[in-house]
């Protein structure tokens, strides 16, 4: 994408076809080269290509314009995927996937928006092999002591996490409340209950449940604290990090 915001665009030809009123664009650069070609509706979906000045193609985007939904996809040559994942309103979302030279995934990131902005989330990172590098990944798993949720009935929900920073002295706290909205702008505004664990083997156990029937979620945010070292013992630096929980639940 930077490529094509970099070019000087001279030229637009635009073919209208009378079925489904579907347009295809296509834009050169100074030297007559394409930068792009974008094929679709306008109003409901576009489907686009960009390229580098050598031909070969940078990227490709399929954009859904009623739900600002686009899936991207961004090349190394034109055949080898860097990386892989959908936007909304030009916010990364969800799991994402990033390709090493040789077309193997060597980590997954899931964004979440924040608030109106976009965050990395979780972290997956996998070895040569493809097996997951538990050293240098940090993310939560979670289940329910029963599997099926009824209304005004307890439920042990059990969080698992591995911390971004694996060693002693790190501190971490989950923070959940009913009254979080689903971009946690409101986190530091409502009454929250928490709880503290520490060490590398984290696991959160909370007892949850619902007055009424239908789709519910459990929102929360694990906080990790850590201290790094100085050469000057009257300096601590303290630093944290938010993970934040969002789980579906069907309460019957």
């Amino acid at each position: 994408m930077n490529a094509y915001k970099k070019v000087i665009l001279l030229v637009f030809f635009i073919l209208l076809s009378c079925k489904k009123n579907t347009k295809e664009i296509i834009q050169y650069d100074a030297e007559g080269k394409i930068v792009s070609k974008i094929y679709g509706n306008p109003a409901e979906f576009i489907d686009s290509i960009f390229y580098y000045k050598n031909g070969v193609i940078d990227s490709k985007m399929v954009t859904n314009k009623l739900n600002k939904l686009s899936f991207y996809v961004k090349y190394y040559d034109g055949k080898n995927i860097v990386s892989e994942g959908n936007t909304i309103n030009k916010l990364k979302d969800n799991k994402w996937k990033y390709y090493n030279s040789k077309n193997k995934v060597e980590k997954v990131v899931e964004y979440k928006n924040i608030c109106g902005e976009e965050y990395p989330n979780q972290e997956w990172n996998y070895d040569s092999k493809g097996n997951l590098d538990i050293p240098n990944s940090s993310f939560f798993s979670h289940t329910f002591k029963n599997s099926k949720f009824e209304s005004k009935v307890k439920n042990e929900l059990i969080i698992k996490y591995v911390p971004l920073i694996k060693k002693k002295g790190v501190i971490s706290l989950i923070y959940f409340s009913p009254d979080f909205d689903n971009k946690f702008c409101n986190i530091d505004k409502i009454k929250k209950n928490g709880l503290k664990s520490s060490g590398n083997d984290i696991s959160f156990k909370i007892n949850i449940s619902f007055k009424n029937k239908g789709k519910k979620y459990f929102r929360g945010y694990i906080e990790e604290h850590f201290y790094e070292d100085t050469n000057n013992k009257e300096v601590v630096n303290h630093k944290t990090r938010k993970v934040y929980i969002d789980i579906p639940i069907i309460v019957n």
